[in-house]
């Protein structure tokens, strides 16, 4: 019984609060540009700005007063618009085009004129067969419908390197759903750490009845690099969810799955690659936090670009 209370008195006395006087660096508010390129698409870049680490946490940290410019290939300057129904968020119906070259720059009263590395948008997309077989069982999750796709890739792989992206999508009537794909134990890029990555991207919304909200649909994105690619003869293959439900219990089956491949710069892949590896949970008890990647100038962000096309899975 002694024993007992000793170990009381020791838990209690190990919860009592301490204080730590944290001494971190800052070098003052500066501007942060978030945006992706995406080809054939219209501009859209986040602005906010950065905070002091001690301290209050600011509620808000978006920059609606912003001037944000397009440069396009060193020559014609497009100013972009704030978004009235989203603050911090800047558009142009200027459509990206595939080749170009583009920088953004943004200035606010009272900080630092920030600007992006010239990013050159990818063109170059890479032919793919796909072969689908239905109703598989899967290696995991085996309570989902689940098919097997195997991508070949059938033109030589080039010369330089190259960074791709695949988004696998399940139909159901009118709404749209991630399919979860995971890399099959024999897909070659997904066993090697320094060939691929995964990522998350947003799709869709949709309203709940139950909640009265609306609610990000997000799916999860597969990333390589074009040298971990097999020869065109064999296949990367993944599992793909093309059902929702119990097997046994009435599933509901996809009415379509698509694939989208893009190409992305490297800036987009080396940022997924940091932020999956990133120490999550107790890991950041004992891990040391991943450096941030930016190329921003006098500021911090991310502006990386994308050429995509969209495929049908037969």
């Amino acid at each position: 019984m002694k024993f007992v209370y000793l170990f009381l008195f020791l838990v209690v006395a190990g919860c009592k609060e301490t204080s730590i006087d944290l001494d971190i660096p800052y070098a003052g508010d500066k501007l942060v540009l978030w945006g992706k390129l995406k080809s054939g698409s219209p501009i859209r870049i986040q602005v906010t700005k950065t905070f002091n680490p001690v301290g209050a946490v600011p509620e808000d940290v978006t920059v609606s007063d912003a001037k944000v410019e397009l440069v396009v290939d060193g020559k014609e300057s497009i100013e972009l618009s704030p978004l009235i129904s989203e603050s911090g968020i800047y558009v142009s119906d200027h459509i990206v085009q595939a080749g170009a070259t583009y920088i953004v720059k943004a200035s606010a009263s009272a900080l630092p004129t920030a600007e992006s590395a010239p990013v050159v948008v990818p063109f170059a997309l890479p032919d793919i067969k796909a072969v689908r077989i239905r109703n598989v069982p899967g290696e995991i999750n085996h309570q989902t419908p689940q098919d097997l796709v195997s991508l070949y890739f059938t033109e030589q792989q080039p010369d330089t390197e190259r960074h791709y992206s695949l988004t696998f999508i399940s139909y159901y009537g009118k709404d749209t759903v991630a399919a979860s794909p995971y890399g099959a134990t024999d897909n070659i890029p997904a066993k090697e750490e320094d060939c691929h990555t995964w990522s998350r991207e947003k799709i869709s919304t949709y309203y709940s009845e139950v909640l009265k909200r609306t609610f990000d649909r997000f799916a999860r994105v597969f990333l390589m690099k074009s040298k971990c690619l097999p020869d065109s003869k064999t296949p990367i293959k993944f599992y793909v969810e093309s059902g929702q439900g119990n097997l046994q219990i009435n599933p509901q089956w996809a009415s379509r799955i698509t694939m989208g491949i893009e190409v992305v710069t490297k800036e987009a892949f080396d940022y997924a690659k940091i932020e999956h590896d990133q120490p999550e949970g107790v890991d950041r008890l004992v891990l040391p936090p991943k450096r941030a990647l930016t190329n921003i100038k006098n500021g911090y962000g991310l502006i990386f670009a994308s050429h995509e096309k969209v495929i049908e899975i037969p």
